[in-house]
């Protein structure tokens, strides 16, 4: 590979705030070299109909005219991964050495200020194998001791240049931070959905924000990226505006707009944004079909439906293991729950708790192309009494038979039933590995 085609790419990965083209494309590292030419193909396609839009510009302009050079870069893209690995790390480097050197400037470094410095490099995209290396190099320049310390076998440092084989380490500390405390949408919810969001200028309205969580775990990685976020509540946004203000320094205050509306009747003009999220945005609603079809109306040829729904069918409650007989009795609940949830709607726009598995054919029939499918494991596993769970394992369903009109009926009462044979096994002060796993599908169609 000509070191001038690898500049280019990397002088357009720099313009669109990208990674790599993989990400700009928004493709997996294991994408074939097929696959991501003709996904660079249909981007410039795509660019040159955005030409005369200001955002857009210099992106498409670049994109159009160096077209053979990044075709050629992604024929044999392992070159152009590793230059980007290479620029990223040298760039990120001397700020990581001058962290070091002030840690260990008193001669040692205890196990507590290396786990400190650790996190500094992983929140950098330093990957631990590079911090390993620059760590043993600035120690025995200066002949610091630092606990546990092993001399590493992989990366070799040369001057202010770390050769490395991957930054994931330091994404996922930092995905870490960004997404701690928001219960299910955990990191690795989070980079999923960054998976589906490419690099570079785009414009995303999500149709059921809430309280723009999104936003606030979304935009720090995609920093082109405008956002509008509707949700049916006033209260709702008047939270996320506080929240966001809160963290104005962290989430582009400017690039976020915030509006009362319906997911299927959106304050958007045909044709006019790149991503339409709808993060579990369709399972109480009446029928499905009219947001998927506004979702097409909004979006531009080539723009991307990002939908995330769960399996509530599958969903299972643990305490040290399966609760077999309890869930038995809650899936019959839940198959009796869907049933009266969806009376009346054709089965391709019926709504319910376990519409996950169904969303590809959803996006067909509302004119997407399905692309891609994934499934994420929304869980709340941790130590508790088992007094906790209790409560949870009455409360849930009751409230659902209350919603479906199924008080009391068999299948309420048999979940009833369950409870009391496990409150009558287990005392209530037990701590065991308690909660739930359900699974949640994300799934992701174009518009042709």
């Amino acid at each position: 590979m000509e070191k001038r085609d690898l500049r280019i790419a990397a002088e357009f990965c720099a313009l669109v705030e990208s990674a790599n083209l993989f990400e700009y494309l928004g493709l997996e590292r294991s994408a074939t070299a097929e696959e991501a030419r003709a996904s660079l193909a249909k981007k410039r396609k795509y660019m040159q109909s955005m030409q005369n839009n200001p955002k857009f510009k210099d992106s498409a302009k670049f994109l159009i005219k160096n077209f053979r050079v990044l075709d050629r870069v992604l024929e044999s893209p392992v070159d152009h991964l590793k230059e980007m690995r290479l620029r990223r790390e040298k760039a990120m480097l001397p700020t990581l050495v001058m962290v070091l050197d002030a840690v260990l400037s008193d001669g040692h470094m205890s196990a507590p200020e290396r786990v400190f410095t650790e996190g500094v490099a992983s929140e950098m995209g330093i990957s631990g194998e590079a911090y390993e290396a620059a760590l043993l190099e600035r120690s025995s320049l200066v002949q610091a001791t630092v606990e546990g310390l092993e001399t590493p076998t992989g990366p070799k440092v040369s001057g202010s240049t770390v050769v490395v084989e991957s930054v994931e380490e330091g994404q996922t500390a930092r995905l870490l931070q960004g997404a701690s405390g928001h219960g299910w949408w955990d990191a690795t919810f989070t980079r999923m959905l960054l998976e589906c969001i490419p690099g570079g200028p785009g414009e995303l309205v999500d149709v059921y924000c809430r309280t723009a969580l999104s936003a606030m775990t979304l935009l720090p990685d995609r920093r082109q990226l405008t956002y509008l976020g509707v949700d049916r509540s006033s209260e709702r946004l008047r939270v996320a505006k506080e929240a966001l203000r809160a963290q104005s320094h962290q989430h582009a205050v400017d690039r976020i707009t915030l509006t009362v509306g319906e997911p299927h009747s959106l304050p958007i003009d045909d044709a006019s944004v790149d991503y339409v999220l709808a993060i579990r945005a369709l399972a109480n609603l009446s029928d499905t079909r009219p947001v998927l079809a506004e979702a097409y109306r909004v979006l531009r040829p080539g723009g991307r439906l990002i939908v995330a729904e769960p399996d509530g069918l599958s969903e299972c409650f643990y305490f040290d293991g399966h609760l077999r007989d309890y869930n038995a009795a809650f899936h019959r609940l839940c198959h009796a729950f869907n049933e009266a949830q969806g009376a009346g709607v054709p089965a391709i726009g019926r709504p319910g708790i376990a519409i996950g598995p169904s969303l590809p054919a959803r996006m067909k029939h509302a004119g997407f192309q399905p692309t891609k499918v994934q499934v994420h494991a929304s869980y709340s596993l941790k130590a508790q009494p088992f007094g906790r769970l209790l409560r949870r394992l009455q409360k849930y369903p009751s409230a659902m038979a209350g919603n479906a009109g199924l008080t009391m009926t068999a299948v309420h009462a048999s979940v009833l039933k369950a409870v009391k044979d496990l409150e009558a096994e287990l005392s209530l002060d037990r701590i065991g590995m308690a909660g739930h796993v359900l699974p949640l599908f994300l799934a992701v169609g174009e518009k042709g």
